[in-house]
């Protein structure tokens, strides 16, 4: 019998800064979070406990198959599911005999499914989006019966960073312009605290408008003042080409990940364009209009 350990890959970007008014300012450089208000640091942690649960499987999935839930066995893509498998390997001997601590899991394989769901959705910026990097695995009891097996995957993000249910493939349906279809917004400033997703057509105060990458998760871990040269300008040119032109009601935000994520390999700087204020429509594109109220 197989069975798996299912952990999603939630948003877990901790730290942030924010360039507000469309201007730089004194701030700008970052610093130590607790001497600069515009630079909060929380540590998001890992995601939730996995959950552990047997079920009868002749063969995990395959890359380009679909799973529902904790069920490792395909279903058709096309029908209701959680997962989509991007690549599927073996554990190396190196793992203790004894089923190792998710931490240990994830730093060891995690930053391959992230290139593996970058690769299949057809772009690496999906940490601008609802959807993530997923990942199944082989439970205790299969662990200790011999069992290494592992599947990447993509799934939905639900805002509290599980698994939605979903039909059709997810396979390159980032690519191009379609990856606005799936675009992350929130509900909170992301220059204050951690982003809370809600609808686009909702309510919000940020769209996320893209990922700057910053190394390798093998890479020493940077520092904040790091983070900030690296997303400052990047993330101000972003926010210029999203919305078509300069303005001082829409600050460039981002976020960054904490020491434990960059080993799991969130190496990316997540970019976005922040309202004060809820606005109810995108900003996209808006050039100099009034912001949709």
């Amino acid at each position: 019998m197989l069975s798996a350990v299912v952990l999603a890959a939630a948003v877990t970007l901790s730290a942030c800064a924010s360039q507000v008014g469309g201007t730089p300012s004194a701030d700008e450089s970052g610093g130590s979070p607790d001497a600069d208000p515009s630079v909060t640091s929380t540590n998001a942690g890992e995601p939730s406990a996995p959950a552990e649960r047997g079920t009868e499987a002749a063969e995990p999935a395959a890359p380009g198959e679909c799973v529902d839930g904790s069920d490792t066995s395909a279903v058709d893509c096309a029908q209701p599911h959680t997962v989509e498998i991007t690549k599927e390997g073996t554990f190396g001997s190196g793992l203790p005999s004894e089923s190792p601590d998710k931490a240990t899991i994830f730093a060891e394989v995690f930053p391959e499914c992230r290139q593996a769901a970058a690769d299949y959705l057809g772009s690496a910026q999906y940490d601008a989006t609802t959807l993530g990097a997923w990942m199944l695995w082989a439970d205790k009891d299969d662990w200790q019966a011999g069992d290494r097996w592992y599947r990447c995957g993509v799934a939905q993000l639900s805002p509290g960073g599980e698994a939605q249910s979903r039909t059709g493939s997810a396979r390159d349906v980032l690519a191009g312009e379609r990856r606005f279809e799936f675009q992350l917004c929130s509900s909170v400033r992301p220059s204050q605290e951690l982003p809370q997703q809600v609808p686009c057509d909702d309510p919000h105060r940020a769209e996320a408008i893209g990922a700057v990458p910053v190394g390798n998760a093998g890479e020493k871990f940077p520092s904040d003042e790091q983070f900030n040269a690296e997303a400052a300008p990047s993330c101000r040119q972003l926010l210029s080409e999203y919305l078509g032109s300069a303005r001082d009601d829409v600050a460039a935000s981002w976020r960054w990940p904490d020491q434990t994520n960059w080993s799991h390999g969130f190496t990316n700087i997540t970019c976005y364009a922040e309202t004060e204020a809820p606005v109810n429509g995108s900003l996209r594109g808006i050039g100099s209009s009034p912001l949709p109220r």
